[in-house]
């Protein structure tokens, strides 16, 4: 398992994957205009090659062999909470993994390399994550880590709302398994 950069040359192989594992996760949640909307306006390669290409944001790539198997998205907060500071802290934004390598610890691998790199960027200051409210698998893994519940909101799949949490943890709070 290798887990690097992802060159401009990859973004297409990031959206492939970022498609597949969104819709393996969740596509039975939503109507399919819903979710057709909302892949080809967050996971289109478009849409990904200037975020992956901005330097404020961290993506890696997990691969077994020449197989992409989960990624992870890092940067500045923007999550919709008061005490959010995009200029101070930061959040993890996206941590797939493909159901293939599920349950062998890639996603805490990439969890941590993210926290790591927030710690690196922002110091000392909070870090957050927003989840679904009914992944209750990556609720435990957050909160093993030391995230706390201090919020909720809408999120978008085209017009469906899906209830989010908002996690946060401060520096020290606890150890990482």
């Amino acid at each position: 398992m290798h887990i690097l950069p992802i060159p401009p040359d990859h973004v297409p192989t990031l959206s492939a994957l970022a498609i597949k594992t969104f819709c393996d996760t969740f596509s039975h949640l939503y109507p399919l205009a819903d979710l057709e909307a909302f892949l080809r306006t967050s996971y289109a390669p478009e849409v990904l090659a200037p975020q992956v290409a901005d330097p404020a944001q961290f993506w890696r790539m997990a691969w077994d062999d020449d197989q992409a198997v989960g990624y992870l998205h890092a940067g500045p907060v923007g999550l919709p909470h008061a005490d959010a500071d995009p200029a101070t802290q930061g959040e993890i934004k996206r941590l797939y993994i493909d159901t293939s390598q599920q349950g062998r610890g890639l996603g805490k691998q990439l969890l941590n390399i993210g926290l790591d790199y927030l710690s690196m960027r922002y110091g000392d200051a909070p870090q957050w994550i927003g989840v679904w409210s009914e992944n209750h698998r990556a609720q435990g893994l957050y909160r093993a880590y030391g995230f706390e519940k201090v919020g909720e909101y809408g999120f978008p799949v085209g017009t469906t709302i899906d209830h989010e949490f908002i996690l946060r943890k401060g520096r020290g709070t606890a150890p990482a398994p």
